[in-house]
């Protein structure tokens, strides 16, 4: 009866046991008779962990009492499994081993196919399941496929495994459980079970494979990696599945080892690195017998075990990988080792744009469970483990497949295609390789654009490490000048000056004689010196500019002057000063129809009217300029300006809409990690908390804004602010 009533509420033993307290063994001597009549105690934590009703309490109570004591009579038993006993605990897997044991368990499901990547635990899962559902079968019976090469050898291995000619004929109609592993690599062996099933109407055969045996009748459970952790709080790590695995192997082969604040941060980043794959986790225990977890971290792409009685393929990720790229054709292994260049998974355009042909063979290799292909915003992404991916780069990505793919994404880049705004990581990948292997990809154009890429994304401190990164690799004096360039206007939006003036020089050294570099460099010379408070020097250099690009024409520089005079005005708080520049600039950028430049222009004027207290017209300046960045695809500068429109609505007494818009460009700075936007939208949102008689909330949102790089009249805003006084 508690069996009924446990399947009934949707509960497996183990969570069962969990609320009530009795152990998992316990409840399955009871689901089995083996316990009779159990201890009013027993009885009474079960009643409480499955709630029962007044009704199916008395009924359970009353079977209880009235069961025969237990038959001490020797009874003929199920047959000891035939498949190799479990010497570890499973961890994390309770929600799937209670689903395949339903699977199993039921009568009419007669194939069950447990599929997954190399390495996912789908072999221990498959033999938990096996000795846990022992008791409801004749027979249960193991057959581990890995060490054959051709499915016409599947019959003779089973022939030989049971002992018998005809296997048919042994099972006949007893209820039988079969488990065949490593299925994938004699897929075509599927005939021979169904054969099977079809002659042997009790048999159920449960299955590991990396693809589906696509039989009638089957049932798949795909298996997961295991939840990797969110948090590096160790109280909150504890409970977490990939690093309960972790402690508890690591704890077998390093007695005393604990989970701890000092090691906590490294465990979580080492079982994020590993992406909960639980091959990568056992073996990451193996070193940590002798190392730290920080050490560990270092060294994922090599890892191995040590034991001596894991299964080939089990020895390392390597051989995993190996293992799994068996039996694919030569367009499989070309397309899975080009996947090995992509970071961040993939869009089938971009793939097929690299590979030069449409990825054909893509549906193999997500039916082999090697890669994965899901849904975002709605396209296909094709994705694989960064774990897999890793072995998968050094072992089968060509020096070609990564040249392709970095010349793909720098075209992409110089394009400004605005899909590039969810392709950071192949676009780091792509940098990289040019620094590293191909130079020439480096061109002037290139790097210009790569210097436009992280300003709009606000990405600032990978920018700065890339472009300098380029300027060391550049192939012309030119490329390199304008990578110095880029990497000096990153290093001074984030935050640091000074770093940005030796920068420029080392620009100014490389551009020479260029004009167009020289004026470059002068205005970013006026950026750093405006940022670090030094405005005389500023005004200067942005003066230089402007007396330059009118006398050569340059009318695109001469609006970036007037803009840049414009700010420093602002910033003096000679805000009539400032609207005349932004507006001149804003007129020339409307004659010269550069769509950007106007909304560049428009969050300008717009912020100098917010300071002078017209939020009306400021308002409708940052709202066209945040759609316009939204339709550039840029989101760093959407969020400076949405942060502004919510000071604007603050100004307003539109509390809710500011609260709103504060609240999307805060998630948008912090998603295209734009500090200077994040410290506008904290100060909008604390403004909102002040308002609605908040000062604590407010004065943490200051405190917080207050750590990101704000203008100099903002931060003086903040420190003045009554909620700060309040809670000083």
């Amino acid at each position: 009866m508690l069996a009924g009533l446990r399947s009934g509420r949707g509960l497996s033993q183990e969570r069962l046991a969990e609320l009530s307290g009795i152990s998992v063994r316990a409840i399955g001597e009871i689901e089995r008779g083996a316990t009779r009549r159990p201890q009013r105690e027993t009885l009474r934590a079960l009643i409480g962990a499955l709630g029962l009703t007044p009704e199916e309490q008395e009924a359970f109570a009353r079977s209880a009492r009235t069961a025969p004591p237990p038959d001490t009579r020797r009874r003929r038993t199920a047959a000891r499994p035939a498949l190799p006993a479990p010497v570890t605990s499973i961890v994390g897997r309770s929600d799937d081993l209670a689903a395949v044991l339903r699977l199993v368990q039921d009568p009419p499901v007669r194939l069950v196919t447990i599929t997954g990547t190399g390495g996912v635990g789908k072999t221990r899962l498959a033999l938990e399941a096996g000795w846990r559902a022992a008791s409801r079968f004749e027979s249960v019976h193991g057959l581990d496929l890995s060490a054959l090469r051709d499915a016409d050898d599947v019959p003779q291995a089973l022939a030989e495994s049971l002992r018998t000619p005809d296997p048919a004929t042994l099972i006949g109609d007893g209820r039988w459980l079969l488990v065949l592993d490593s299925f994938e690599h004699v897929a075509a062996a599927a005939t021979t079970v169904a054969t099977l099933l079809a002659g042997c109407p009790e048999l159920t055969v449960l299955v590991t494979s990396r693809s589906p045996l696509r039989l009638r009748g089957e049932h798949l459970w795909p298996l997961a990696p295991l939840s990797t952790p969110d948090s590096d709080d160790p109280a909150a790590l504890a409970g977490n599945a990939a690093v309960r695995l972790l402690v508890e192997r690591t704890t077998a082969v390093r007695p005393g080892f604990a989970l701890t604040g000092d090691n906590a941060v490294a465990v979580a980043a080492l079982c994020r690195r590993l992406d909960g794959l639980p091959l990568a986790l056992e073996l990451a225990a193996a070193r940590l017998r002798t190392q730290a977890p920080a050490q560990v971290l270092a060294q994922v792409r090599d890892l191995h075990g040590d034991t001596v009685d894991l299964a080939d393929r089990h020895v390392s990720l390597r051989r995993t990988v190996e293992w799994s790229t068996r039996g694919l054709t030569d367009p499989d292994r070309r397309l899975f080792g080009l996947l090995g260049a992509f970071s961040g998974g993939a869009d089938p355009v971009d793939v097929e744009a690299v590979l030069g042909a449409p990825p054909l063979s893509l549906a193999t290799l997500a039916a082999h469970s090697l890669v994965t292909v899901t849904e975002r915003a709605g396209y296909p992404r094709i994705g694989m483990l960064d774990t897999i991916r890793e072995v998968v780069e050094d072992q089968l990505t060509g020096a070609g497949d990564r040249a392709a793919h970095a010349a793909h994404f720098l075209r992409l880049v110089r394009e400004g295609d605005p899909r590039l705004g969810d392709e950071q990581d192949n676009v780091r990948a792509a940098i990289q390789q040019a620094v590293d292997a191909a130079p020439a990809l480096l061109c002037g154009e290139t790097v210009r654009a790569l210097t436009k890429h992280y300003v709009a994304r606000g990405r600032f401190a990978e920018g700065r490490r890339m472009l300098t990164g380029a300027a060391g690799a550049a192939p012309t004096e030119q490329a390199r000048a304008w990578a110095w360039h880029g990497a000096a206007v990153t290093a001074n939006e984030s935050g640091d000056p000074e770093a940005a003036l030796a920068l420029a020089a080392s620009a100014a050294g490389a551009f020479g004689a260029d004009p167009d570099g020289r004026a470059a460099t002068l205005t970013l010379i006026g950026n750093a010196h405006k940022f670090a408070g030094r405005y005389d020097d500023a005004a200067a250099a942005y003066t230089g500019v402007l007396d330059q690009a009118r006398t050569t024409g340059d009318a695109r520089r001469e609006t970036i002057a007037l803009n840049n005079l414009g700010a420093l005005a602002h910033d003096r708080g000679a805000f009539a000063e400032a609207i005349e520049y932004h507006a001149a600039a804003l007129r020339r950028k409307r004659e010269l129809g550069d769509r950007r430049g106007v909304a560049v222009a428009q969050l300008n004027l717009g912020a100098v009217r917010n300071d002078t207290g017209d939020h009306a017209g400021a308002a409708t300046l940052l709202t066209e300029s945040a759609a316009t960045f939204a339709a550039l695809g840029e989101p760093g500068s959407e969020a400076f300006a949405l942060a502004l429109l919510a000071q604007s609505q603050a100004g307003l007494a539109r509390w809710a809409d500011a609260t709103t818009t504060g609240r999307r460009a805060l998630e948008l700075a912090r998603r295209a990690e734009h500090a200077q936007a994040t410290g506008l939208a904290l100060l909008a949102l604390g403004e909102t908390a002040a308002a609605g008689g908040d000062p604590d909330t407010a004065a943490r949102l200051f405190r917080e804004a207050l750590t990101f790089p704000i203008g100099l009249p903002d931060q003086a805003r903040v420190r003045a602010h009554p909620a700060m006084a309040a809670n000083r």
